[in-house]
């Protein structure tokens, strides 16, 4: 391997390294210069310094490498003075500086021991250390406990992380039940790794499934923004439901959803279907909780605290999940305009569920023998010559209708709007025509179409 320039030596580690594969030394040949100046710097002061974790595990795999973190043998308040104002001393209390790049940031962490977890998520006494062995021995999977030597070209793998993936195996390092009671945040990375979207299945290890089942209950230990971020990374994943379909079965789901604990096998089989795999987190979750009614569903995401989007765009789309459009193309239309990004997933998720025995907001399914003309339609529906604003204004329908200020004018011209969308009128004349055939000079306004779904 050529060594890349001006990168000097750095101190050996107290392990034994094997030479980097090729995946490996090919993703080093494409490190940021930032990366490599960072080494060098390290080493410039006499210190150990390698890459490690995620960035080493999605290299191996030849995946995209997102964070590039890097553990050392120099001391926070050391790095806050070689780095000066390019240093950021975001955790130095656990040993984390993060060094500033040319619009990018890279984490560096001092090697340390740690003491007991009394709290389920952090140690109570933290000490810098100089053995990567050490480090590398408390860290979560084996899969994550691999790190890199750039200059020499070695690959430290203590704990047969290597191997592991080539199992297709998610190992806990060292002793399962000491990992899991730790942190138990663990115990919902280990589901997370069990996907990796190449469609070849992942195992857990025995040993730490028993863990996780034993420690599954210490979940509630953990912060639910702590808990949330993780099953949100799972459910982006295409084998979400096998993967939510284990938690359950395993005691861990209801940590996450304590108020709708129980989910059907169906379900979790149908979120993995292809005709699924472009759905968003929102849509996602709607359809796990299908079954639920609206209010727990509502419950659900502020027990978890997810964003206020998240919330928001969930409960709509489970709330509509419940009604179908008539099979009309003027009704599809008005769908697809209040729905937007949401219409045609809505269709596919209501096709996937007529063909499996699950209620929606616990009630019977509606509708179900419409479902295939409305896809039918939907597939010969038109690209819409209509704006989606209204055409006219209020000044329009007052000097037209004469029809006052007030909730009729309001009434009125959301009326008129829906059927502007309905007949995919794109000319106010056209509109005006409309309007002289309506009744609105009479009858109560309450009554009045609008421009709405359901």
């Amino acid at each position: 391997m050529e060594l890349p320039k001006p990168l000097r030596l750095a101190r050996e580690a107290d392990l034994v390294g094997e030479p980097c594969p090729p995946n490996l030394v090919r993703w080093l040949a494409t490190l940021p210069v930032r990366v490599i100046e960072i080494l060098d710097r390290l080493a410039q002061h006499d210190h150990g310094a390698w890459l490690v974790g995620g960035c080493v595990r999605d290299a191996w795999f030849g995946d995209e490498v997102g964070d590039i973190d890097i553990c050392s043998t120099c001391p926070p308040d050391e790095m806050l003075t070689l780095f000066g104002s390019d240093a950021i001393p975001t955790g130095v209390e656990f040993g984390t500086v993060t060094i500033k790049g040319e619009g990018e940031h890279f984490e560096v962490t001092t090697l340390r021991t740690e003491s007991q977890y009394r709290d389920g998520r952090r140690p109570e006494h933290v000490e810098w250390g100089t053995s990567l062995k050490d480090d590398l021995s408390r860290r979560d999977f084996t899969i994550n406990s691999m790190a890199v030597d750039v200059a020499r070209g070695l690959l430290y793998d203590p704990f047969k992380g290597k191997a592991d993936m080539e199992a297709n195996t998610i190992r806990a390092v060292g002793n399962a039940q000491l990992r899991c009671e730790e942190d138990a945040l663990r115990i919902l990375r280990a589901y997370r790794f069990l996907e990796r979207g190449t469609g070849q299945p992942w195992q857990m290890d025995p040993a730490l499934k028993e863990a996780i089942q034993h420690h599954s209950r210490r979940l509630d230990m953990v912060a639910v923004e702590r808990r949330w971020n993780e099953v949100n990374k799972i459910l982006k994943k295409p084998g979400a439901g096998n993967i939510l379909h284990n938690m359950m079965e395993d005691g861990v789901l209801k940590y996450i959803f304590p108020n709708c604990q129980f989910i059907s096998p169906l379900i979790f089989d149908a979120m993995d279907l292809d005709e699924l795999k472009e759905t968003t987190v929102p849509q996602r979750l709607s359809l796990l909780l299908v079954e639920y009614k609206p209010k727990e569903v509502f419950e659900a995401m502020k027990f978890l605290k997810t964003s206020k989007e998240v919330m928001k765009n969930t409960s709509r789309f489970h709330e509509r999940l419940r009604h179908l459009p008539k099979p009309m193309t003027g009704e599809l239309r008005v769908f697809r305009h209040c729905l937007s990004h949401d219409a045609l997933p809505h269709l596919i998720v209501r096709k996937v569920l007529s063909n499996i025995d699950v209620t929606i907001h616990g009630m019977p399914q509606l509708n179900v023998e419409d479902i295939a003309q409305l896809i039918a339609m939907w597939g010969a529906l038109q690209h819409p010559l209509a704006p989606p604003q209204c055409l006219v204004d209020g000044h329009w329908i007052m000097s037209r209708s004469g029809v006052d200020r007030g909730i009729r004018l309001g009434r009125l011209k959301d009326w008129l709007h829906r059927i502007q969308i309905e007949k995919d009128i794109d000319d106010p004349l056209k509109l005006e025509h409309e309007m002289s055939l309506l009744p609105f000079s009479h009858g109560d306004h309450e009554h009045w179409p609008r421009l709405q779904f359901p």
